[in-house]
């Protein structure tokens, strides 16, 4: 898998995305992606799809565990339909979902129920 991301401005562009394996897509998230809105993560496999995680609210101050909020877009760019299959997760379920990438790979319908939307 090839990664990319940002967090506030910082990180690596989808094309020039780098290799990473389980270990460092995990790492990649956890310790470098900040839960600030905006910031997002995201894998693209050797068929060239994708998944994205974005961040679409910050978390306020005071909440110190987040694992709860459902506040992480699930996205799969599906270019020749001109839209996206997404849904929304909890922060807490992303590495879980990243592993699940590793296992099964980037089919979309391995993902549960997902939401059709067109750009």
């Amino acid at each position: 898998m090839r990664a990319f991301w940002n967090d506030c401005g910082v990180g690596v562009v989808p094309e020039q995305a780098r290799e990473v394996d389980l270990r460092e897509a995990g790492s990649i998230w956890s310790d470098k992606i900040r839960a600030v809105e905006g910031n997002f993560f995201g894998l693209i496999d050797e068929e060239d799809r994708t998944i994205q995680f974005y961040i679409e609210a910050n978390i306020q101050d005071d909440i110190e565990d987040a694992r709860h909020l459902r506040i992480v877009l699930m996205d799969f760019p599906q270019l020749e339909q001109g839209g996206s299959f997404k849904r929304q997760v909890a922060m807490g379920e992303v590495l879980g979902l990243i592993e699940m990438v590793f296992m099964v790979g980037l089919d979309h319908r391995h993902f549960g129920e997902l939401t059709f939307s067109p750009w």
